[in-house]
């Protein structure tokens, strides 16, 4: 009896053992995941506590921008495509007196032809359409914060495909669809710029120099939605000093580094003329950017291919009228910019008058003949 005892007890202590042994690796092994599942969720919360002292909010399903109109309520609306250069650009009350109907957009920071279709596809019986666009609007290298809120992914990868765009394009491109799904978890992810931008803003507001910061500010201020139309400024940054215009050249350089005019925005800006071809009127302007910007990041090669995308495009819709603001003589003075891009009070005038003298005047504009698209095609 002792023996079977003894042996009894040897073998239920060593099953007791074993089994001891193996929860206690168990819980070592899973430790590691506990401890990363712990620091995840911390830092996920204290996102969310910066992100809300900021004051960032979640775009919400379905959000294509900030409704804008001005003019008449009742009738037909013309549609405008184009972002905040071309509100910049124009007195709007004035193109809506001129035209006698209603203009309505939507407005996203940034936004280029992508994200102005998804505006397009809302509007289908606009038997009107205003289309501005710029070097800088053009540029497949500047991608609106919100373009992945907008545009449908699916969208964005039939268009990278089919225009064969480089890495660096689709790059920049998919890692905003990347951010968006991040920051479910980290709302402040992929907005650098605009942290440092709340950062500073809370720093002014602790020391009283709300007024300062303003003042230095790169914003360009437009009225309460719904109204299209630009703030009134006769600011001008030829007045700023050498340090800050070098400062802004160089953040801007990070957005806009390397002309490129060949991507999803080419495309998008063609579908949209050709759906606004079959809806009625239409109307290209082309908006002049600064003297400094063209100095800083144009040379005579993208300058030609952006010439290049323009008449290609006007060429699908040869009944449209095309606007060059651009060549406008004295346009691109810095003194009628309130920043390297957009127009102050001083530019807006010149630019609406040259823009109402035209559409009173010009009627529809057939000037692409065969041996002007066949020099700029082949960029000689």
């Amino acid at each position: 009896m002792l023996k079977s005892e003894i042996l009894n007890d040897w073998f239920v202590g060593r099953h007791i053992s074993g089994f001891a042994d193996e929860n206690t690796s168990r819980c070592r092994s899973m430790r590691p995941a506990a401890v990363l599942f712990l620091a995840l969720a911390l830092a996920s919360a204290a996102n969310y506590l910066l992100a809300s002292w900021l004051g960032f909010s979640r775009t919400a399903s379905g959000y294509i921008g900030i409704y804008r109109r001005v003019g008449p309520e009742n009738g037909s609306q013309v549609f405008c495509a184009g972002s905040s250069l071309l509100v910049a650009a124009l007195s709007w009350s004035k193109v809506s007196e001129a035209l006698g109907q209603g203009i309505e957009t939507w407005s996203v920071a940034g936004s280029s032809p992508e994200i102005w279709e998804v505006w397009q596809q809302q509007r289908p019986f606009s038997n009107t359409t205003i289309i501005g666009v710029s070097v800088y609007d053009l540029n497949e290298m500047h991608v609106a914060p919100e373009r992945a809120n907008v545009v449908p992914l699916s969208r964005t990868i039939n268009d990278l495909r089919a225009s064969h765009a480089g890495s660096a394009v689709s790059h920049r491109i998919l890692t905003q669809y990347a951010f968006m799904y991040l920051r479910f978890l980290f709302p402040t992810a992929g907005t650098g710029e605009k942290v440092l931008i709340g950062l500073r803003g809370k720093v002014a507001q602790q020391l009283g120099r709300e007024a300062s910061l303003v003042k230095h500010g790169d914003v360009v201020v437009e009225p309460r939605p719904p109204l299209l139309s630009a703030g009134e400024s006769t600011a001008s940054f030829s007045d700023w000093s050498p340090g800050r215009l070098l400062r802004r050249i160089a953040a801007l350089r990070a957005d806009v580094s390397g002309e490129v005019f060949n991507g999803p925005k080419r495309r998008a800006f063609q579908r949209i003329l050709l759906r606004a071809q079959r809806q009625g009127r239409v109307i290209v302007v082309v908006l002049p950017v600064s003297r400094a910007y063209s100095k800083a990041f144009l040379d005579e090669s993208s300058k030609t291919a952006f010439d290049r995308e323009i008449h290609e495009a006007m060429a699908m819709a040869p009944e449209a009228m095309l606007v060059r603001l651009d060549r406008v003589p004295g346009i691109s003075e810095n003194g009628n910019f309130f920043d390297l891009v957009h127009m102050n009070s001083f530019g807006r005038r010149v630019a609406t008058r040259a823009f109402l003298m035209q559409l009173t005047h010009g009627g529809s504009q057939r000037r692409l003949d065969a041996t002007s698209i066949a020099s700029i095609s082949s960029g000689k």
